[in-house]
C-alpha cells in the first residue's frame, strides 16, 4: 500500500513538473515574440539620433582601419629603390646647386675686377 501512495506522488511530481515546464515556455516565448517587436522600435528611433562624438570617432577609425585593408602596399626592394632614388636625386641636386653658386661666384669676381 505504501508503494501505490509513493507512486502516485511520483506521478503527480511528473506532471506538475511537465506541466509547469510547458507554462514556463509559453511564458518565455511570449517573451521572446514582445522582445522581438520592440527590438525594431528601438532601431527606429535610433536611426533618428545623431550618434555621439566617441561613436563618431569609432566609426571613423572603423573605416579608415578597412580602407587600409583595400591599399596594395609596396614591397621592401620597391622601398629600398624609391628611398635610393630620392636620395641619389637629392645628392645630384646639391652637386648642381653648389657648383651654380660657384660659378656665379667666379662670375661676380671676374664683374667686379673688370669694373674697377
Amino acid at each position: 500500500m505504501a508503494n501505490k501512495k509513493n507512486k502516485k506522488k511520483v506521478q503527480h511530481n511528473s506532471e506538475s513538473a511537465k506541466t509547469a515546464a510547458a507554462s514556463s515556455s509559453k511564458v518565455e516565448a511570449s517573451k521572446a515574440v514582445s522582445k522581438k517587436d520592440a527590438a525594431p522600435a528601438k532601431k527606429a528611433k535610433k536611426k533618428n539620433e545623431k550618434p555621439g562624438f566617441f561613436a563618431r570617432i569609432k566609426n571613423y577609425f572603423r573605416s579608415v582601419k578597412s580602407e587600409m585593408k583595400r591599399v596594395v602596399w609596396p614591397s621592401k626592394k620597391e622601398l629600398i629603390n624609391y628611398s635610393v632614388t630620392v636620395c641619389v636625386s637629392l645628392i645630384v641636386v646639391g652637386v648642381v646647386i653648389a657648383l651654380l653658386d660657384m660659378l656665379i661666384g667666379e662670375g661676380l669676381v671676374l664683374f667686379s675686377s673688370l669694373r674697377g
